[in-house]
């Protein structure tokens, strides 16, 4: 009898509970061990007042609504937005010397979560803010740089070219060995008088004669 009386209580003090928030609420015991709940306690009865919490507010219809109109996203899929949530160079280092006597630098980007290239999202790449190669591969090879630093950045691109991510912009410094002068001399190409053809040395002159003037 005492668990029942508990149980159908404590749903009906739920249900009066907005209606009670103003006021005085009090728990109390009977002679049966039956417990109750009001806002008059018996007198002379043993009670003890309640701390009645506002109840939880749902979301309101248009809320709810809205809510569930919304496009599921497959799972697995990124979303259109903000779909990367790490887009970073990792090579070359930022303030890195690479050292390059060919001039081609390799760049690698870190891409989290992988690049859905079967979406369309591709990896653009810009050198000193110029637009330098795009693709779905999340590394490239810039080639023939000369001497000196530059700046590189990657933007994460969908297939209407919106931006859905992008790295910070680093520097890099390209490395090229120096020519010595005597080899870049022995490098230069022999250049010949018009006509083509090498011509043989030629024996010293004979010191010509004075022609005296007039007297």
């Amino acid at each position: 009898m005492f668990r029942i009386a508990v149980w159908l209580a404590l749903p009906l003090a739920a249900l009066l509970a907005p209606a009670l928030l103003s006021a005085d609420v009090y728990r109390w015991t009977d002679d049966q061990g039956n417990v109750h709940f009001g806002d008059r306690p018996p007198e002379g009865s043993r009670s003890e007042s309640v701390d009645v919490r506002e109840p939880m507010r749902g979301v309101p219809l248009e809320g709810a609504r809205e809510i569930l109109e919304r496009p599921v996203r497959p799972r697995g899929q990124p979303e259109a937005e903000g779909a990367y949530q790490r887009v970073a160079i990792a090579r070359p280092g930022d303030g890195e010397g690479v050292r390059a006597n060919d001039g081609n630098v390799t760049a690698e980007l870190e891409i989290e979560p992988a690049l859905d290239a079967d979406a369309g999202h591709r990896v653009v790449w810009l050198l000193d803010g110029e637009a330098a190669g795009e693709g779905a591969s999340t590394s490239a090879t810039f080639q023939g740089l000369n001497r000196g630093a530059y700046t590189l950045q990657a933007r994460v691109v969908d297939e209407s070219g919106q931006e859905l991510g992008a790295s910070d912009t680093i520097e890099f410094n390209v490395l090229r060995m120096a020519i010595p002068r005597s080899q870049q001399q022995q490098q230069r190409p022999q250049q010949f008088p018009s006509g083509g053809a090498p011509q043989a040395p030629q024996a010293p002159r004979a010191p010509q004669p004075v022609t005296p003037g007039p007297n």
